[in-house]
């Protein structure tokens, strides 16, 4: 289980139209053939439908779901139970339980300020800020990143939200008759690819691409499917993480040894709540024993 939590942490932190309409006089007859509309300007027709893109995100501000979590490394597959709970803005917390038995084995827990990882079984924690990762930290990626991608949004490195005004930093390949259309972000050695239903604007999967000459390449995908009415809104009840990377670990880590190359987590929920009647943060008891970040890479580096 200590395992599973660990795999399952650094794979989420490696891995967020108006119509116009026209009144016309019937009562009288054109003298002329009329003339064929105008063709919407491409710069209009991609903010439009980028901002219908943003616009199918939820309005709940709590999620809570009995799940089934699911890893993947190569042919090695864990399956077990748990509860994944999230508050729009506060936390991301995943609770595992042991098999056959139920209880509660441990609880990955993303905040804005910190990442949280408890393995209850040993009495150990891990609490770091996302500062402490130099990959995120480099490439403006947070809690709200994290965020965007649960919570099925659109997003932009370093900021809290999606305005209307960013929304002029995306790009969307509109093309006749296709049934998807990738929204993107490029940001340096970044690059995020929304694929997205081309007539309701859903997003379906996420691409998420780094390359560094110095630093390798990672490339994450998140995907989505099983979508159900939550309030007015659509939301994918079945998420899953899919994470490809050539990178090395920091020098001191793990003494410099490679990232696992191929990791996969599936998380299918299992009836959503809305109900937000739980408490946003973990207190940790005195009991437990705090280990480093390293330690962590150490020992994902045994699995």
């Amino acid at each position: 289980m200590k395992r599973i939590l660990i795999f399952a942490a650094c794979a989420l932190i490696l891995t967020a139209c108006g119509t116009k309409k026209v009144l016309v006089d019937d009562t009288k007859q054109p003298t002329t053939e009329p003339k064929p509309n105008k063709e919407v300007d491409p710069s209009v027709a991609i903010a439009q439908f980028v901002k219908k893109v943003n616009d199918n995100a939820v309005y709940t501000k709590s999620i809570s779901s009995k799940i089934d979590f699911t890893i993947l490394r190569g042919e090695k597959e864990i399956s077990v139970g748990g509860k994944l709970q999230m508050r729009r803005d506060e936390v991301i917390r995943i609770q595992l339980n042991v098999p056959i038995i139920g209880m509660e084995a441990g609880r990955l827990e993303f905040t804005k300020d910190y990442v949280l990882i408890m393995d209850r079984i040993h009495s150990e924690y891990v609490k770091a800020d996302y500062t402490q990762v130099d990959f995120l930290k480099d490439n403006g990626l947070n809690f709200h990143a994290l965020q965007a991608l649960f919570w099925n949004q659109l997003f932009v490195p370093g900021q809290t939200k999606v305005t209307d005004a960013m929304l002029k930093q995306f790009t969307a390949n509109l093309v006749n008759g296709s049934k998807t259309t990738p929204v993107v972000l490029q940001r340096d050695k970044m690059k995020y690819t929304w694929l997205t239903d081309s007539r309701s604007g859903q997003i379906q999967r996420v691409d998420v691409d780094y390359n560094s000459t110095s630093n390798g390449s990672t490339h994450v995908s998140c995907d989505y499917a099983d979508f159900r009415s939550l309030g007015v809104k659509m939301f994918p009840n079945s998420i899953a993480l899919n994470m490809q990377t050539t990178a090395k670990l920091p020098a001191g880590a793990a003494n410099g040894k490679k990232l696992p190359k191929n990791m996969k987590l599936a998380i299918q929920m299992k009836g959503i709540d809305t109900n937000g009647k739980w408490d946003s943060f973990t207190t940790v008891s005195k009991k437990y024993k705090q280990v480093s970040v390293d330690d962590v890479l150490k020992k994902l580096m045994s699995l």
